[in-house]
């Protein structure tokens, strides 16, 4: 069991480092694990097949697709430059208003959207610049935008959320609703911050940038906010109420999303919708099929006994529960340094659940753990993809500076992990 343990992990990092995409890396290694548990029958692969049709037919699933698509639409309509306008003039007057701005906006984002990338790339392309006009230094700004764009994993909807439940056969429901005050109080802890910085460096991020704003001007910017706010409702309260499956949900917030852009907006032009649908089948594709690896790799990994051995091993050494806590998260600490969050949730998670099981964890309680680990995953570097974002959309700034701003949200995180951790009555 130890030897094919280290030839599966073993032979997944090298060929992920060698550059094979992680899907196909899943699906070459479980399948030589198969074949050489078989020896060398091909017979050992009659259930291929079947558990990669299962894996991708799952109703649940439907989900991923929508919520791409529903990001997609919201990024093509401009929807995230008119609330972080609206946003910033709620926040004007505050210490570091643009910077609390961009988290809220990130925030909002995230929750319509359920992807990182997307909500830093749609809110980071405007913010940055704003927050440089008005003297912020380029580190923190960049830092607030990298860092406010991780919301979106945590903050329902969320498709990693999606992909562990599915992986973890947990309730995606029960999961959307753990994540809502977890994320709320990061974003708090985010905004907490940036106050700090802006006091201690007034100079660096000034209180007031957009001159004397009126009553009337923030009304304005509530009317602006409204629309994202009756589709954020739609969502949540659908899933909380219980009226509505996360699937249904995101069918509902794709019809919804499409009226604001079309009608509301009127932004969408034909050669928008292509390049929406484009983008859409692009991100489906790829997550999809990593899901079907991580399926094909579960199965090699439960019929060669590997995932069961392991928690069976961890169960019977007497450990602290703590103990076993603290290393599963700084394994994902390490492995979050190297690779992309999907790849994180798709290889620890077959081989995590039955440990957790074992401790009798709530399941739900460290899919939330989990998703704030990837969140630190998502800008911790070398492989940190939202630094890589930022960078994308601001190409003049270093990629140093952009690491040195968002070295201190990894530590906001961090604190965030233990109070999750010691306080799990935080998650709802």
């Amino acid at each position: 069991m130890t030897e094919t343990a280290i030839l599966m992990f073993g032979g997944l990092l090298v060929l992920m480092l060698v550059g094979v995409p992680v899907a196909f890396a899943l699906f070459a290694v479980a399948i030589a694990t198969l074949l050489q548990a078989g020896g060398g029958d091909w017979s050992a692969l009659g259930l291929v097949s079947s558990t990669l049709w299962d894996s991708v037919t799952n109703f649940t699933l439907t989900a991923v697709p929508l919520y791409i698509l529903m990001g997609a639409i919201i990024s093509a309509s401009g929807m995230g430059a008119r609330l972080y306008a609206a946003i910033a003039t709620l926040t004007a007057g505050l210490w570091g208003g643009l910077a609390i701005a961009t988290t809220i906006a990130c925030a909002v984002m995230a929750a319509i959207s359920g992807s990182s990338v997307a909500t830093v790339a749609a809110v980071g392309r405007f913010s940055v610049s704003e927050m440089r006009r008005f003297g912020y230094r380029e580190s923190d700004a960049c830092g607030a935008v990298a860092a406010g764009g991780t919301l979106g994993i945590l903050i329902p909807p969320s498709i990693p959320m999606i992909v562990y439940g599915v992986i973890a056969q947990e309730s995606i429901g029960r999961l959307f609703m753990a994540g809502i005050l977890p994320g709320l109080m990061l974003a708090a802890m985010f905004g907490i911050y940036q106050m700090w910085l802006a006091r201690s460096r007034s100079g660096s991020a000034p209180r007031q940038v957009m001159g004397p704003v009126t009553v009337s001007d923030r009304l304005r910017a509530l009317v602006d906010i409204l629309p994202t706010g009756v589709l954020i409702a739609i969502i949540l309260g659908s899933i909380y109420t219980g009226i509505a499956t996360p699937t249904e949900t995101a069918a509902i917030g794709v019809a919804t999303s499409f009226l604001l852009a079309a009608v509301l907006y009127r932004e969408l032009t034909w050669a928008k919708c292509r390049q929406i649908l484009i983008e859409t089948g692009r991100g489906s594709i790829m997550v999809l099929t990593i899901i079907a690896g991580a399926m094909l790799f579960g199965y090699a990994l439960t019929t060669t006994d590997v995932a069961p051995t392991l928690s069976r091993l961890v169960a019977g050494a007497d450990l602290s529960p703590w103990l076993v806590f603290i290393a599963i998260n700084l394994l994902l600490l390490f492995l979050g340094c190297f690779l992309e969050t999907l790849s994180i949730i798709v290889i620890t998670t077959p081989i995590i659940i039955p440990i957790i099981e074992s401790f009798g964890w709530d399941k739900v309680w460290f899919g939330v753990i989990l998703m704030i680990n990837m969140e630190m995953a998502l800008i911790t570097p070398p492989v940190g993809l939202n630094l890589f974002v930022v960078k994308g959309v601001m190409p003049d700034v270093s990629l140093g500076r952009i690491i040195v701003g968002t070295l201190p949200y990894v530590l906001i995180m961090a604190l965030a992990l233990a109070l999750v951790a010691l306080v799990p009555g935080l998650i709802v």
